[in-house]
């Protein structure tokens, strides 16, 4: 699968952090950034790294939780009010992406997710079922696994598209990459976006009629295809989850071999579920495709698998390779490791917003947690892959 996740600019210049995203203190006051384009962003300031130049990076956080990165340079003003930034509702929230999105669309709403969809309701309430599910199961694993997370500040948002032509036409100018794509969480709108996977199914003669049934996704769900649909969703909702629940910041940096392993962990489909999907068992479920792959790779010796990935040396040219390594290393610390697991991502979280995270940094905040004895580390580390079933 490949990564669905907008990076924003990283910043190259090593100056202190501005503040903590997404836990900022309390009564932080409103901030409108104008632009040399005439554009105006207008929210929280959530980094600031301006030198005596003007250049540099500057982020503002919107009241739907969007995160605008601004080169510096371009920035004319940035005034400050006597406003306190607030968080939007989900009621503000909807209504907001009803208006941004046009005639056509409909709005459904659970208690953390804000649906807005060209699809059936059927399919919309399907999708918001399934998304609380893995909230459900999200939150009962990591508290049990010794992760303490805050509740999302902001309303979790979905957009659903009816086809694929359409989800690819609202991607052009949202993830221009989206051609070989599903679905995709943009960090920066902190949008998931996908589209009625059931509905590709009509180029067979299959599920003609418009306004859907359960019956119909019932259908849909029974046939071979499609628990590689509700694994993208599940894939890109943990990616949603995870970023507004403080695992990981949105501003980064983060581990990507977590940020992706964490998703694989949870994505595995459950065929028995009327959902298509469902959390078993005290660690999780094996994902099968990914540990085949995993043991094929191990299997030609690689020479240092796990600080390879810590260092993320081939995420873009093997993401095979890549997310079966993420895979196996985050199912393994999560139920060997759990607590150290815990505190190595608790440190990552603390780091600067969009600060400089070199691979050689990335290791070595690896081994301040669990060591620095990378023989015996690998040896228990693919003993345990092969004791998988």
């Amino acid at each position: 699968m490949l990564i669905f996740i907008i990076i924003p600019l990283l910043l190259l210049f090593g100056l202190p952090g501005f503040a903590q995203e997404p836990a900022p203190p309390a009564a932080e006051p409103v901030v409108t950034a104008e632009l040399d384009s005439g554009a105006a962003y207008t929210g929280r300031l959530l980094a600031d790294y301006r030198q005596d130049d003007g250049r540099g990076l500057t982020a503002i956080q919107k009241r739907d939780g969007a995160i605008e990165t601004i080169h510096s340079e371009h920035i004319l003003k940035l005034t400050k009010s006597a406003e306190p930034f607030t968080p939007m509702s989900q009621e503000e929230a909807g209504q907001a992406l009803l208006e941004e999105l046009g005639t056509g669309y409909y709005l459904h709403q659970t208690r953390h997710f804000v649906i807005v969809h060209r699809t059936s309701a059927t399919y919309a309430v399907w999708c918001g079922k399934l998304f609380e599910s893995l909230y459900t199961a999200f939150n009962f694993y990591q508290n049990r696994r010794g992760f303490r997370l805050g509740e999302p500040e902001f309303p979790l948002q979905a957009i659903l598209l009816p086809n694929r032509q359409a989800f690819l036409e609202y991607a052009q100018n949202d993830m221009p990459s989206a051609e070989g794509i599903a679905a995709y969480f943009n960090r920066n709108s902190n949008r998931i976006v996908l589209y009625d996977f059931s509905e590709e199914e009509t180029a067979r003669g299959d599920l003609q009629r418009k306004k859907r049934a359960s019956a119909d996704i019932n259908e849909f769900l029974s046939r071979p295809g499609a628990a590689a649909s509700v694994t993208t969703i599940i894939h890109e909702a943990t990616h949603q989850i995870a970023f507004n629940r403080g695992l990981f910041l949105r501003s980064g940096p983060y581990p990507l071999w977590a940020v992706e392993g964490l998703s694989m962990f949870f994505e595995v489909p459950d065929p028995r579920s009327p959902q298509g999907w469902s959390f078993r068992g005290s660690r999780g479920k094996v994902n099968a495709p990914r540990l085949a792959d995993l043991r094929r790779l191990l299997a030609s010796g690689p020479a240092d698998p796990i600080r390879e990935i810590l260092r993320e040396e081939h995420f873009h040219d093997d993401p095979l390779r890549s997310y079966s390594l993420s895979w196996g290393l985050y199912y393994y610390l999560q139920n060997k490791e759990p607590e150290k697991l815990a505190r190595y991502l608790k440190n990552a979280a603390e780091k600067p917003p969009y600060a400089l995270w070199t691979p050689d940094e990335r290791v070595a905040d690896f081994e301040a947690v669990f060591g620095s004895d990378w023989e015996k580390f690998q040896k228990n580390f693919c003993k345990y892959i092969d004791s998988l079933k």
